[in-house]
């Protein structure tokens, strides 16, 4: 008489059984460590400058202050006359307000500099109004960004005024 054989994947001593807990055991690895690389961030500037926007189009402050100094950054744009400083405050006010923040980035290069780097490329959408709409722009950009212990922190944003329409 022969011995019944165990349910395909059932713990025992047969080699099947064995192999279907080393699948699930190497699944489990994976994951484990999908989650730890996601959990350090970032592996550059450039895909930091990406997941910064896409943060800031999701409205998660948490997601976006894992990039701010405690002091936050210096911006300057076209229109101002003197650099102003963003924190996490400034942040949380905008999310806050109701306003529809949709940004997407495009075209960027990075260079690196040991534990700085600088993106440039192109950022495109728009901030609008809780009640209203705004109109997408293109507007060129450069950041400087530093890695330090808590991954890349944003130092410094600049935004070119963008282009007139070609007519």
């Amino acid at each position: 008489m022969s011995a019944a054989r165990p349910p395909a994947g059932a713990r025992g001593g047969s080699p099947r059984g064995g192999a279907c807990l080393g699948r699930r055991a190497a699944l489990l690895l994976a994951l484990a460590l999908a989650g730890a690389a996601h959990a350090a961030g970032p592996a550059n500037a450039r895909e930091a400058t990406a997941d910064l926007y896409g943060r800031m189009s999701a409205g998660d402050l948490a997601g976006v202050t894992r990039y701010l100094p405690a002091a936050g950054f210096t911006e300057l744009d076209g229109d101002a006359a003197a650099p102003r400083r963003i924190d996490a405050a400034a942040f949380a006010g905008l999310f806050r307000s109701g306003a529809h923040v949709a940004f997407r980035v495009d075209d960027m290069q990075e260079q690196a500099l040991g534990d700085v780097a600088i993106v440039t490329g192109v950022r495109i959408g728009a901030i609008a109004p809780p009640a209203g709409t705004a109109a997408a722009t293109a507007t060129p950009f450069t950041m400087v960004w530093r890695r330090d212990g808590d991954g890349w922190q944003l130092r410094h944003v600049h935004l070119s005024r963008p282009a007139p329409a070609a007519r």
